[in-house]
């Protein structure tokens, strides 16, 4: 069937999502990296194995890395900044952005598109 086919050609992913904040993660935040002195790559592979980060991408602009971290409270996060996150050789700036509200969450939901093509 079409779902099916969608699956196997790698359009179509289903997975399941889990509440942060019911799992006691009650302090989500992005983190912007400005990185000198290292490769980019070399630093985004040591910030990816940290626990609490989620999401990890490279972007255009004033900084080169933008995470986003599960932490449990501001303890938790202040902890993770300090003794993890400033300690990574190449790491020059963070600035730190405590998520207030979330709006919107598509999870790769697209504008109308053909599946198909």
């Amino acid at each position: 069937n079409r779902v099916t086919r969608l699956i196997e050609n790698g359009t179509l992913k289903i997975i399941g999502l889990t509440d942060p904040a019911k799992l006691g993660f009650d302090t989500p935040a992005f983190v912007g990296v400005s990185v000198q002195g290292m490769d980019i790559e070399v630093v985004a592979d040591t910030v990816s194995q940290f626990e609490e980060v989620n999401y990890l991408i490279m972007v255009s602009g004033e900084f080169d890395l933008i995470l986003e971290v599960l932490c449990r409270d501001r303890d938790h996060l202040a902890n993770f900044l300090n003794q993890k996150l400033r300690k990574v050789e190449g790491i020059a700036v963070t600035q730190t952005f405590i998520i207030l509200q979330t709006y919107k969450m598509a999870f790769g939901m697209l504008p109308e598109v053909d599946l198909e093509k």
